[in-house]
């Protein structure tokens, strides 16, 4: 196996064990055992677990991209790809709960860089959608945007489940909430354009979560 191969073998096995175990529960000896290599390679390849776990929340926040280009290749809809990754986003703060709680805790810095990266990139997928409806006059004329981006954005970071939660229906409800604050925004024959294409919206939107698995 090539190096580049090895790297990203390790970054998804440590992923995998901090993900489950908590990063904290998990050494780099834990690591290396894992995938019966020696410890001077594993550290070869990083040089302590700080670096290792930020390349495997840059992993994270790949994945997440990666299901924004997916969005985008299926419709040309930039409304509709915000609102696909409103649910996205929703899955993998469910996925990566503890992770993230742990990492925000003990390891701020990786969790502030991590942040960053990942919030510029969500609030870009919302600024378009954003920017979509009100280019074409879906939004009232007193509707604030920026206002409306920011909701999105802290619901997104500030809004944790319960460990016991069930995935789908946590992200479904995050959607709901989302729907529901975006219609207050709408005018009147937009909601009721809305109303009449609603199922056929959130069938695409189920479509693309499924194919995302």
């Amino acid at each position: 196996m090539d190096n580049e191969g090895q790297k990203e073998r390790i970054v998804e096995t440590a992923l995998e064990m901090f993900n489950s175990r908590g990063c904290r529960g998990v050494t780099m000896d834990d690591i290396a055992q894992s995938m019966h290599i020696s410890k001077r390679t594993l550290y070869e390849t990083f040089a302590n677990k700080e670096e290792l776990l930020g390349e495997c929340l840059a992993l994270v926040h790949a994945q997440t991209d990666e299901m924004h280009r997916q969005a985008h290749r299926r419709v040309d809809e930039p409304l509709l790809v915000a609102m696909y990754m409103l649910h996205a986003n929703a899955l993998f703060i469910h996925k990566y709960r503890r992770l993230m709680e742990e990492v925000k805790r003990y390891y701020p810095e990786i969790h502030e860089h991590f942040l960053a990266q990942h919030q510029g990139s969500f609030r870009a997928v919302m600024e378009k959608g954003m920017a979509y409806v009100r280019d074409r006059g879906y939004l009232r004329a007193d509707a604030d945007t920026g206002l409306a981006i920011e909701f999105f954005c802290d619901l997104m970071e500030k809004h944790h489940p319960a460990a016991d939660t069930d995935s789908d229906r946590y992200a479904h409800r995050i959607q709901e909430v989302c729907y529901t604050f975006l219609r207050g925004l709408m005018t009147t024959e937009t909601l009721a354009r809305y109303d009449s294409e609603e199922a056929h919206f959130r069938d695409i939107i189920h479509d693309l979560s499924e194919n995302s698995d």
